[in-house]
């Protein structure tokens, strides 16, 4: 490995919270083929109560581990390994990947032959081999409708292929943040990841600083990437659908006028409401009614407390 002070290639940077055993396994795959002389690898670890900094230093001698006292979340952990990269590039995978070969080239090979790609991510799989969503739009309000109605799983059932339709050109609003490079000048530039997003969205947000700066999100086709985390914004999974809300609430006032904002809230709290009241039929309706009241107050108090998104508030475990 280089040492610190010299600049290397790619300075790949991994947040880990917990799940040791997954953590295993995704270093064994970096370490397997990213570990080059030219590459840096970091540990940054969000206060895992799992020992995770003690088992990694002594498995993994090659992976420089950063220490957090506290959960910063998945932006905020990432910025700290950030200020110690010191690669050209900034790779950012997830802690739960199953690596099955070495895109790293191939992924440089387009920052050197376009000037406006920004950011480029890979082509995700899901452990069966299937394709995985790895590139998305941004937030706009007639797809939070249909998230939030339920009719987008249903169009996705009835015509499935809507999932990975064709992107023009390979310019993407935005592209998954389970696995994507960056120049290291370029995430400076733009002002790292915005920490108030403890987890979901960030990478959305990212993306859209990068395309106000001109730069494009580029994906890679590869079948190198297994990511093997489900995260589903639905009520049995609250975690994910608390921080996904509150993520949608940070991206509509940092990026949006103030009237979609308004308009996010109010279908927000009618469709939440509505839940409410549909959660009285369910054998676990008392849970249910819990977790989307939360979500009501939530939004009630992003509309009427301006100061929520200086430091907002978040689930920071799973329950």
């Amino acid at each position: 490995m280089c040492d610190r002070k010299e600049i290397v290639d790619v300075s790949v940077i991994i947040v880990s919270y917990n799940r040791l055993e997954a953590l295993r396994n995704t270093l064994a795959g970096i370490v397997r083929y990213f570990n080059t002389p030219t590459t840096e690898i970091l540990l940054v670890d969000n206060a895992s109560h799992e020992p995770i900094v003690e088992t990694i230093r002594q498995e993994f001698p090659q992976v420089r581990v950063i220490a957090n006292k506290h959960n910063l979340g998945f932006g905020g952990g990432n910025n700290i390994g950030a200020q110690e990269a010191r690669g050209e590039f900034l790779l950012f995978p997830n802690s739960d990947l199953d690596l099955r070969g070495n895109p790293l080239p191939a992924m440089i090979e387009i920052f050197r032959k376009d000037s406006l790609t920004g950011i480029v991510g890979c082509q995700l799989l899901n452990l069966d081999g299937s394709l995985q969503p790895s590139y998305f739009r941004f937030p706009n309000l007639p797809m939070r409708f249909l998230q939030l109605s339920g009719l987008k799983t249903l169009l996705l059932k009835i015509l499935p292929w809507l999932r990975f339709n064709q992107y023009q050109n390979n310019r993407l609003d935005f592209v998954s943040g389970a696995f994507f490079m960056i120049k290291r000048s370029l995430f400076f530039d733009v002002c790292c990841f915005d920490d108030r997003y403890f987890m979901y969205l960030e990478d959305a947000d990212l993306g859209y600083q990068i395309a106000r700066k001109g730069k494009s999100s580029r994906l890679l086709p590869t079948k190198d990437i297994v990511h093997l985390g489900a995260h589903y914004e639905e009520i049995d999974n609250p975690f994910v659908l608390y921080n996904m809300n509150r993520g949608q609430l940070l991206f509509y006032k940092k990026n949006y006028s103030f009237w979609k904002f308004v308009i996010l809230v109010f279908m927000s709290i009618g469709i939440y409401s509505f839940s409410v009241l549909f959660s009285l039929v369910r054998y676990n309706g008392l849970k249910v009614r819990k977790h989307y009241g939360e979500l009501i107050r939530l939004y009630f108090t992003a509309l009427v407390h301006d100061k929520w998104f200086n430091h907002a508030d978040s689930k920071t475990s799973v329950d």
